[in-house]
């Protein structure tokens, strides 16, 4: 789930340990922990009617501020050249809508089954689909992009599938928020567990060698001394992680049976959440590199993000790093917040080394 968008994250090498912090810190997180557990603990007392309308207010709250507005704008506009200045308007004004709505339902939902078949629906075909691959020890790599409600996957199919899996997700830096919305709120079903994104390859390996699926989000800078590759995307080369095909070389190499599935979950017109789910176009074994692998499972993506503009994600700066040999003329079509990556996006710094080597030594 993208609280990570809403909530500061910890990076690699600044991991924020409560009993590292000063009496201040610890004091003021818990403070901070304290106003948003009252609302956070009010939403699962809600009526559903009601949740959706405070997510509607919030929503349109949001639209109202202009460094959010103007960013939601300036990604549907890149994306989007042909659309009309009302067209934006109303697109980003839902994808701030359906931004709320994940939220807020994701919080309602509170691990209740009654509540989980309420709002969100694995189609039959997709559930025997995903079964089958369970019955045949197969490891599944889910791909997700941030559109619909990406937290539906993660519970939709250890819910009705029994897929044992698991998510990969940026801790939030408040420890006590972490431990809320990670571990306290995500976490809602049986055989889906959270691990972080520091040092998740490590995890990821590991969940796979002992007979779990791994989720992943495809739609994140990741940068090229993190894993990440430039691919297009609505015809602007960005960075995204190459992950789902290093870990399908690892069940390859290891002789783990595996599959990459792309899903993702979209809100249909009976208000529910419905799951999707593609496969690459081609045999694994068929593609030449991991970044082939990947520009095939961004196509796929966007696809869905075509069919479903209002609910991507557009608060967040996709378009963030632009390749230094990228040409000017193409340049020219990135938002406004866009900058030209440094060599520090592609060479590792002393410090981060180091930081990978403490994170190794941790049991």
């Amino acid at each position: 789930m993208c609280f990570a968008c809403i909530f500061p994250t910890q990076e690699r090498g600044h991991v924020h340990k409560e009993q590292g912090m000063s009496s201040f810190g610890r004091s003021r997180d818990f403070l901070v922990y304290l106003a948003v557990l009252i609302p956070y603990q009010a939403i699962r007392l809600m009526p559903y009617p009601v949740v959706k309308g405070m997510a509607r207010l919030c929503g349109g709250t949001m639209n109202l501020i202009p460094s959010i507005r103007n960013l939601v704008r300036a990604n549907i506009r890149t994306a989007f050249p042909e659309y009309s200045e009302t067209e934006v308007a109303r697109v980003g004004s839902r994808s701030l809508y359906n931004l709320a709505l994940n939220m807020a339902e994701f919080i309602w939902l509170n691990g209740r089954p009654d509540r989980i078949e309420r709002c969100y629906f694995l189609p039959p075909d997709v559930t025997e689909r995903l079964k089958g691959h369970v019955a045949r020890k197969e490891r599944i790599i889910f791909v997700n992009p941030h559109l619909g409600s990406w937290e539906a996957s993660g519970v939709m199919a250890p819910y009705y599938a029994g897929v044992d899996m698991v998510a990969i997700a940026k801790p939030v830096r408040n420890p006590y928020l972490n431990k809320m919305i990670n571990s306290g709120n995500r976490e809602k079903v049986r055989g889906l567990e959270i691990i972080f994104s520091s040092g998740a390859i490590r995890a990821a390996t590991k969940a796979l060698r002992d007979g779990r699926g791994v989720g992943t989000l495809i739609d994140q800078n990741t940068r090229v001394r993190d894993g990440g590759s430039f691919v297009n995307f609505f015809g602007l080369p960005v960075s995204s992680s190459t992950a789902p095909a290093h870990l399908m070389k690892y069940c390859i190499a290891h002789e783990i049976p595996a599959v990459i599935i792309y899903g993702t979950s979209v809100r249909h017109e009976d208000g529910r959440v419905h799951a999707h789910s593609a496969y690459l176009p081609k045999p694994f074994s068929e593609y030449g590199d991991e970044t082939e692998v990947l520009q095939d499972l961004m196509n796929i993506s966007e696809e869905y993000i075509r069919r479903y503009p209002d609910q991507y994600l557009w608060f967040y700066r996709r378009f963030q790093n632009i390749e230094p040999t990228c040409p000017e003329e193409l340049k020219k079509r990135y938002p406004y917040y866009s900058k030209v990556v440094g060599p520090h996006f592609y060479r590792k710094t002393s410090r981060d080394i180091k930081a990978e080597k403490a994170e190794r030594r941790q049991p």
